[in-house]
């Protein structure tokens, strides 16, 4: 054989054998797609862990209730049987003696009167019972599984620091052409071990990190230390604010505000009083104004003005901030603007409006997506940085009212707050992850 035809023979051996190799390959790979869609086929929503999870606790909240609504009942009967049995003792020791004195009678007459009065009472009472209010964020739903991120092609690679799905792109007026990425998420710079939280509160000033950890305030420094610790069992913390007027941190509890000092040391702020029936929410301060908003549907907003005294300067009604079945999920604000988390708890959606802080005029408002468990945060001036934990996704907006970026978020993201001007923090069940910006 000729030394061209030999080089000729091995050129098509190797093809034939590549041939064979890609065949196999794609056998491979058709096996695989048949396994996963008959695991998807065989997939029982109604018998998943989640669901018998979710059953379990409701199960365990309604044995709560139950028990709460027994001790209420037990001590209402204990009360009003030592009520009954002391009144009895009363009469039992009035006296009907011929020789009484007209003042004794008049006494005891009284005394009569009065029992039947408070008996009156008792029959009429109006009971006041506060209603029962869930919050959405009892309850994180696992990643769908149309959350997980596709393996791009080596072409689409070149592109993957940003993956918007077609969906995204209808509901986002997007800036594809002059994107700017001012955040670097693909690995945190820094990363603080915490436990998890019911509110996950989060705030900064130019030196210092405040962080919520079950009943734990954290005061972190620029070294990423923990320098101080300080136990609020007293009460649940929903939110957390920097006041540049004060010097101070201001905590938001359902029914309390409350001011931190460098040492964490509180100072109540009594000038300011819940609402019946309406718990304390969000906070975030400007200037010398507070603004607080309410917790649950149809919400509404004070602004207090907190020095040189503090006093109510007005209170925006739901009608003006939110529609019907509407909830407010946070609030921030930046130099002079607001910026609020819609949510409608009817078709589960949220969107962030930007209103004027002194005419509280809305600005602009864009649609975010599916979810209720938002959180926003003003990055300098110009951009608002909002964490997505039901999609988990990160997502810059100019204050333009245009989506810079969207990045898929690797764990689901709690919260987030800008740290001076070259840092974004990022709170997650189990971690502070502090990024840089670019």
């Amino acid at each position: 054989m000729s030394s061209s035809n030999k080089n000729q023979f091995n050129s098509c051996q190797e093809e034939d054998d590549d041939d064979d190799e890609n065949k196999n390959q794609r056998i491979c790979l058709a096996d695989d797609i048949h396994q996963v869609l008959d695991r998807l086929n065989q997939f029982h929503t109604n018998e998943s862990k989640f669901l018998k999870d979710l059953k379990e606790w409701s199960n365990e909240a309604h044995d709560t209730v139950d028990k709460f609504y027994k001790s209420k009942h037990d001590e209402y009967i204990r009360r009003t049987k030592e009520d009954i049995d002391r009144s009895k003792e009363i009469l039992n020791s009035l006296t009907s003696d011929h020789d009484a004195s007209e003042d004794y009678l008049d006494w005891a007459n009284n005394v009569i009167q009065s029992i039947h009065q408070q008996i009156d009472d008792f029959e009429q009472v109006k009971s006041i019972f506060s209603p029962l209010k869930i919050d959405n964020c009892l309850i994180n739903y696992p990643s769908r599984i149309s959350d997980l991120r596709r393996h791009s092609s080596p072409v689409k690679e070149l592109f993957s620091d940003i993956l918007l799905s077609s969906s995204s792109i209808s509901h986002f007026n997007t800036n594809q052409s002059n994107k700017i990425s001012f955040v670097n998420l693909k690995v945190p710079t820094h990363m603080i071990k915490l436990q998890s939280d019911n509110w996950y509160s989060l705030s900064a000033n130019q030196t210092s990190l405040v962080v919520s950890e079950k009943t734990n305030l954290y005061l972190i420094d620029q070294s990423f230390t923990i320098i101080e610790k300080k136990s609020f069992i007293q009460i649940g913390i929903k939110d957390i604010c920097w006041s540049n007027i004060l010097s101070r941190f201001i905590i938001i509890s359902p029914k309390n505000i409350y001011t931190l000092d460098d040492k964490l040391i509180e100072s109540e702020l009594s000038s300011i009083n819940s609402i019946k029936n309406y718990p304390w929410e969000r906070g975030t301060c400007c200037d010398t104004t507070l603004f607080i908003s309410t917790f649950g549907e149809n919400p509404f907003i004070i602004e207090y003005n907190i020095f040189p005294s503090i006093h109510l300067n007005k209170r925006w009604q739901s009608s003006i901030i939110c529609k019907e079945n509407e909830v407010i999920s946070d609030m921030k604000s930046n130099e002079n603007n607001l910026g609020l988390i819609i949510n409608n708890d009817n078709n589960n959606e949220s969107r962030l409006e930007v209103r004027s802080i002194k005419s509280f005029e809305l600005i602009w408002s864009i649609y975010l997506g599916k979810g209720w468990l938002y959180r926003c945060s003003p990055l300098n001036d110009n951009y608002w940085t909002i964490v997505d934990s039901y999609n988990n996704r990160f997502i810059q907006i100019s204050d333009h009212a245009t989506i810079d970026q969207i990045i898929r978020y690797p764990t689901k993201p709690f919260n987030v707050v800008s740290w001076s001007l070259n840092q974004v923090v990022i709170r997650t069940a189990d971690h502070l992850n502090i990024h840089n910006c670019k």
